[in-house]
Order: C-alpha cells, then structure tokens, then sequence
C-alpha cells in the first residue's frame, strides 16, 4: 500500500515539473524536480527494509521469556 501511495505521489509531482518545465523559458528547475522525485522513489525501494518495531518486540519476548525461566527456577 505504501509503495502505491509513494509512486502516485512521485508521479504527480514528475508530471507536474515536467508540464512546468515544458512552459517555462527555463527548463532545468522542472527536470531536476522530477528527476530528483523519481531518483527519491527508486532509492527508497532500494533499501533494504528494517523492522526495528519487530526486533523490539522480539527482543522484549526474549527477555521475557529469561525472566519467567529464572522466576520459575526460584520457585523451586
């Protein structure tokens, strides 16, 4: 969803510079705008994708986890 939201978004923008750029006496601000947008969107895909939210979340389980173990252990 979030990928359809960003090419949407970097499409409109691209159309937009490059319809002002083709009205204007000077071109180049529009072209580097919509080159700019789309390099943004293809070095955003290109990232490797990091969940740190998840991790945590694991992390927190391990932890967790440890602590009931070493409760349990007590117990005995």
């Amino acid at each position: 969803m979030r990928f359809v939201i960003k090419l949407v978004l970097v499409s409109f923008i691209g159309t937009v510079a490059m319809f002002g750029a083709l009205g204007s006496d000077n071109e180049w601000p529009g072209l580097i705008v919509a080159i700019t947008v789309w390099v943004w969107f293809i070095y955003s895909l290109s990232k490797p994708k990091t969940y740190s939210s998840d991790r945590k979340i694991r992390e927190l389980e391990r932890r967790n986890e440890e602590l009931m173990r070493k409760l349990e252990q007590r117990g005995r």
